[in-house]
């Protein structure tokens, strides 16, 4: 379960040369939002679920100390089209997450964000001239002038509640959410070179901006780990997710595309697209731009979760890069 932030376009005016500012994986499970409320009697399970919390934690203060104008997140379980990749087009969003043992109430963990609707308009309106599977979705009012706030849930509360503070609410960093197509569940190899090109075409629109982004990719792991698990076990869940971890540790996209994708149907990862959408950002720099980090791969229950960043590096930047 993961996360995206993004630095924007021309028309919000900076005299900084527009980077998108880094990027993230952020798992959006509630055993790494809340280890307290984890039911297990295994202290190396214990151990792990702490440690994805606390590698949140300081993914988090990551994304803040990049102090972005625009936090672009991508989820894998908000509001679905079949088909389209769907941008939420109210002007704010408001929801809550709870953990995997403890329910809301009384373990609601809220956020409330300001979402930026010209910023998500203009990226429907480039990418649907490149891709038809583009569109935004907006509810219970006029796009952009909703009486009340879009529905956010686990997907997106989660990764934002650790990038925006601990607080669940920040006024001034605005959001977008990009919410994957529900074909992903069962179609989310074949969609591998579409995915290439959104995230190509979306780091090449960016790349023009003026605003510092940040890019969070929520998303988990294999889900098949344990055959008393809610989908049962499959032997392809272990490779999966040491493929995916080999390449957020070094960005070789054969890891992903190649090695994953050959387990991916098994493993049942709801953040393989996701993954593979910043694969495809990632790459229009040049090799050694992005500096890969994994701090964690672990899946203390059912499914796996990892944290991830992908910053400038500094030999790379040259004085051009987000300070």
């Amino acid at each position: 379960m993961l996360i995206v932030v993004v630095a924007l376009f021309a028309f919000h005016a900076t005299s900084v040369e527009s980077r998108l500012a880094g990027a993230f994986v952020m798992p959006h499970g509630g055993i790494a939002l809340d280890p307290k409320q984890f039911k297990t009697d295994n202290d190396t399970l214990l151990q792990e679920a702490w440690a994805l919390h606390n590698s949140c934690v300081a993914v988090g203060k990551e994304v803040m100390n990049l102090k972005p104008d625009v936090v672009f997140i991508s989820t894998p379980h908000g509001i679905a089209d079949l088909n389209a990749f769907l941008f939420y087009l109210n002007d704010h969003g408001y929801g809550s997450a709870d953990t995997d043992n403890c329910l809301c109430p009384p373990c609601c963990y809220t956020v409330g964000v300001s979402l930026d609707f010209d910023l998500s308009m203009q990226l429907v309106d480039k990418l649907k001239d490149k891709t038809s599977n583009v569109s935004g979705i907006n509810g219970f009012g006029e796009p952009g002038n909703g009486a009340y706030p879009f529905p956010l849930k686990w997907g997106e509360v989660i990764p934002l509640y650790f990038s925006l503070g601990l607080t669940g609410l920040n006024q001034t960093t605005k959001v977008i959410v990009l919410s994957q197509p529900s074909r992903r569940y069962n179609h989310s190899v074949s969609m591998i070179s579409e995915l290439l090109e959104l995230g190509t075409n979306m780091y090449n629109l960016l790349d023009n901006a003026t605003e510092k982004v940040a890019v969070i990719i929520s998303g988990d792991l294999a889900h098949t780990h344990l055959s008393d698990g809610p989908y049962g076990y499959s032997n392809a869940s272990e490779p999966f997710d040491q493929a995916c971890g080999k390449w957020a540790a070094t960005l070789d996209e054969q890891y992903l595309i190649k090695d994953a994708a050959y387990y991916a149907d098994r493993a049942l990862s709801c953040g393989f697209t996701g993954f593979v959408m910043l694969q495809g950002m990632l790459s229009v720099r040049n090799p050694g731009y992005w500096t890969p980090r994994l701090y964690v791969n672990y899946h203390p229950s059912y499914y796996g979760m990892m944290v991830a960043s992908f910053l400038p590096s500094t030999e790379e930047c040259l004085g051009s890069c987000w300070l």
